[in-house]
């Protein structure tokens, strides 16, 4: 199977690219595990393509901005202060984990309508 690449549409601006870091916590996923990989925003939407060989299209995401209710700063494990909180309209949840997470934190909810 191939790769899955991240593309820019060509009506949304690009904020950063091939972020590091990893992920907490998805929908679908019933425990709090670490996947790692690289994150991709948009002033549409967020994407996480996790890194590895396998399964990695099972753990890869990409949510719309639009659909964002509430976004907060968190933990990840054990006691870091790298996390950032998604939680959708619909009740999912992401769990962030991001070296200069000010940064994109900000940016987020900046553009949470």
């Amino acid at each position: 199977m191939a790769k899955k690449v991240f593309e820019v549409k060509n009506d949304e601006q690009l904020f950063a690219q091939k972020v590091s870091g990893d992920c907490w916590k998805m929908p679908n996923i019933s425990i709090n595990r670490q996947v790692s990989g690289k994150y991709y925003f948009t002033d549409k939407r967020i994407a996480f393509l996790a890194s590895g060989l396998i399964g990695t299209e099972s753990v890869s995401w990409e949510i719309e901005m639009k659909d964002i209710d509430t976004v907060k700063t968190c933990l990840t494990p054990p006691f870091f202060p790298f996390g950032i909180l998604i939680t959708m309209k619909n009740g999912d949840k992401y769990k962030l984990s991001i070296l200069k997470r000010k940064k994109y934190f900000e940016w987020i909810s900046e553009h949470v309508s």
